[in-house]
This record gives structure tokens, C-alpha cells and sequence, in this order.
């Protein structure tokens, strides 16, 4: 992936922002503990004691006690990246400079195949400055990694490799395990990619239809090795003999059990509820978001690019722990289709201000119920209600702008069925 001095300027720019905003903050010491930039699932606080507690008592009893939500692959990561706070910023930073390179390789593959999409240095700028990245990068969340295995998926299947969308991707599902959502949108394109421009062209004999079956077949049983392996290995690091480690740290992010205070629907909705309700809605939340997955490849089968950034959308809006930094991820992918959409949709200013004022009330409602004690929780979620609103409202802004441009494609191929004042009334619509 080739670097142009543009994009070079967007990542040294967006790095020197975050390592000046560590510096100021104690080196994101002072930011860990933020619920909306680092649930549970996601606080290096928390990984850094259970590291601690793993060498200190039994990991059986550990790993039993469902406490810990952290993948056991975590552990594993040098102790200085975890536990040093100026080589742990370091490491965030690192992993949001890759993940914005990965986003511009994106946009550059779109533009060599002669789709429409913004410069790969744009593209790049919008994750680098985005106050949400930045937030959650100095903050050490692991949304961060699980951007970055998000994009380079996406993009290892853009350029129709079968080896790193099979690796990135198994990496995501085993550390975060809500990746997996995105699975048959990334083969969808990954197959898609490989068919119109692989290498398996220069193979004697072999038609495009079969090279499209050869690398999906390939990829999935790629991921299911990769998988079970990791599991595996994951065990062997946990030294849990009983295998409970998959319930505290899978199972966690299904059960919610861990009602902390997040960015999420999910935690105010079950602190509330009667305890004897709690089993059916547990189901009913995980089947809602899942529900999705189909539906979606579905619709968006003609442009698996566009639906891997509606499902992203739905991911930050509808998962049971989701963090700012999933927020970043959406809006960079929807990102690509600025220079497609942007004259289509209907309300971006409204959208905006909404991600706005969330952005400005969570930090103030967080302060008066935690601190200043002028508050309550139901503050703090109606702020949360407001940001989930903004994610709403741009995953239906953009669905909208894509069929209006799908329908404008369709009417300047078939030729114009409509007289010109109806034309008018439905893009004003």
C-alpha cells in the first residue's frame, strides 16, 4: 500500500494531536476510566488487572467467577504495552495511524477501479481528526484494536486476499466476538473482488464463477481453522483446564452481566427491569441485532462496501457494549461514499449537531451524577439516547441517498420513465 504525501500529512498530524492530548492528560491516565470511551469489554484498567490477578490466584476460580471480559489472547500482549503509560499510548496511537492508512488504501482501490470516492488523504483526515477517535485512543480503549481489525479486513477483502481477510478477521471475532456480524458481508466482498480483479485469471481453465465459489469455500474454511485454533491457544494462555473462559469473556458480551454505565441502550434497560423479565429480553436484544445480518447482505448485495458500513452503523447503535471509537469506525467507512451521497442526503446538518450535543452532554451529565451529585443516571442516559439518535439518523440518511443514486443509475440506464415534476417530488421527498 503506497503512502501519498497527503495521506502522510493526515496520519503525522492526527498522531501529533494524540500524543500531545496523552501528554496533557497524564498519558490518557486520567481518561481510562471514561464509560463512554471504554466499557468493560473494552478498559485497559481492567486488563491490566487481570493480568495481575492471573499470576496472583487460581485462573480457574478467575475465570469462573465471570468477572473478567477480556480475551485471554490480551494477556498475552507485552507487559510495557499494557501496563507503561507512555509506551501504552504509544501503542494506541500506532493502532489508530494503521487503522487510518488502512481506510486510505480503501479509498485509493476504489479510485484504481474507477469508482467514486474521496481522496485517500480525505479519508484518512476523517478518522486522524475525529474527536471520537482521538477520545477513545487516548483513553487506551480497545476499540481501537477492534478498528483496526474491522478496516484492514475490509480492506484485505477489497483486494480479494483470501490469507489476510481469513487472519484479520478471525483476530476480531476471537478478541471482541461482535465481528463476526460482519462475516458474510466481508466474503460477499472478498468473492466479489476476487472474481473481477484476482490473480486467478492467469489460470488456465478456470471461469469467473468458479474463482468467486473457489474463494469463498477457501475463506471460510480458513476462518473456522484460524478460529478453532485461536480458541485453543486461547485456553492454553488462560490455564483454564474447564474451559470457563469462554463464558466469562463470550458470554459476558451476550448475558450482559456487567450493568456498568455505558454508551449502549442495554445497561439503563436492565438495571430497571424486574428480574424475573430479564431472560427474555436477553434473547430479544441479541436476536434484534443479529436479525440484521441477512437482511442486510440481502439488500446490499450489489455493494457489500456500503453494507459493511450500514452494519457497522448498526453495531454502534444496537451492541451491548459499544464505545465512541465504533461511533469513528462508521462514520470513516460511510466516509468512502461522501463524493456518491453527500447530494442525496437529506438532513447532514441536523445529524451533525446531533452528534454534537451528545458529544457535549455526556462529559457534563457523567460530571454532575458522579461527581457534582446534581444529577441522576437518567441524565447520563438521555444523553446516551441522543448519541444512539445521531447513529440512527445517519444510517437512514445514507440508506436513503443510496437508493435515490441506485434509482438515478437504473433511470439513466432504462432511460426516463417519469415525467419531470414527478422526478422532482420524489428527490425532494
Amino acid at each position: 500500500m503506497r503512502i501519498t504525501f497527503g495521506t502522510g500529512v493526515a496520519l503525522v498530524s492526527g498522531a501529533v494531536v494524540r500524543a500531545g492530548a496523552s501528554w496533557w492528560s497524564e498519558w490518557g491516565e486520567k481518561l481510562i476510566a471514561r464509560t463512554e470511551l471504554a466499557p468493560p469489554t473494552d478498559r485497559i484498567e481492567l486488563l491490566r488487572e487481570t493480568r495481575f490477578l492471573i499470576d496472583k490466584t487460581n485462573p480457574t476460580a478467575l475465570w469462573a467467577s465471570l468477572s473478567v471480559h477480556h480475551s485471554p489472547l490480551l494477556i498475552a500482549l507485552p507487559e510495557s504495552l499494557v501496563s507503561n503509560p507512555v509506551l501504552s499510548s504509544a501503542f494506541f496511537i500506532a493502532l489508530d495511524v494503521a487503522t487510518a492508512a488502512a481506510l486510505a488504501g480503501i479509498a485509493s482501490l476504489l479510485a484504481s477501479r474507477g469508482m467514486r470516492a474521496p481522496s485517500p488523504a480525505a479519508v484518512a483526515a476523517m478518522y486522524m481528526l475525529h474527536p471520537y477517535a482521538i477520545a477513545c485512543s487516548i483513553a487506551k480503549s480497545l476499540s481501537a484494536l477492534r478498528a483496526l481489525t474491522t478496516v484492514s479486513a475490509v480492506y484485505c477483502a477489497l483486494r480479494g486476499s483470501s490469507g489476510g481477510l481469513a487472519i484479520l478477521h478471525s483476530l476480531g471475532m476471537l478478541l471482541f466476538l461482535i465481528p463476526a456480524l460482519y462475516t458474510p458481508l466481508l466474503v460477499l466482498l472478498g468473492a466479489d473482488s476476487y472474481a473481477a480483479y484476482g490473480s486467478w485469471r492467469q489460470q488456465f481453465g478456470t471461469r469467473r464463477a468458479k474463482a468467486w465459489w473457489q474463494f469463498t469455500h477457501t475463506t471460510l474454511r480458513r476462518m473456522i481453522g484460524l478460529g478453532a485454533g485461536g480458541i485453543l491457544l486461547s485456553a492454553y494462555i488462560a490455564r483454564d483446564p474447564s474451559w470457563e473462559f469462554i463464558c466469562s469473556v463470550y458470554g459476558s458480551r451476550l448475558w450482559i452481566d456487567d450493568l456498568s454505565p455505558a454508551l449502549g441502550l442495554t445497561w439503563y434497560f436492565f438495571v430497571e427491569i424486574f428480574g424475573h423479565f430479564r431472560p427474555f429480553f436477553t434473547v430479544v436484544v441479541n436476536v434484534h441485532l443479529w436479525a440484521y445480518v441477512v437482511p442486510v447482505a440481502i439488500v446490499f448485495r450489489n455493494d457489500p462496501l456500503f453494507g459493511l458500513a450500514v452494519m457497522s452503523g448498526l453495531v454502534a447503535l444496537f451492541q451491548n457494549y459499544p464505545s465512541a471509537g465504533d461511533t469513528a469506525v462508521f462514520l470513516s467507512l460511510c466516509s468512502l461514499f461522501a463524493s456518491r451521497l453527500a447530494d442525496n442526503l437529506r438532513h447532514p446538518m441536523v445529524t451533525s449537531l446531533l452528534f454534537a450535543y451528545a458529544a457535549l452532554l455526556l462529559p457534563v451529565f457523567h460530571y454532575l451524577w458522579l461527581y457534582a451529585g446534581s444529577a441522576n443516571a437518567n441524565f447520563y442516559f438521555a444523553a446516551g439516547l441522543v448519541h444512539s439518535f445521531a447513529i440512527g439518523a445517519m444510517i437512514l440518511d445514507a440508506v436513503w441517498a443510496w437508493s435515490v443514486e441506485q434509482w438515478e443509475q437504473k433511470r439513466s440506464k432504462n432511460g426516463p420513465t417519469e415525467p419531470e415534476s414527478v422526478r422532482r417530488i420524489v428527490r425532494q421527498t
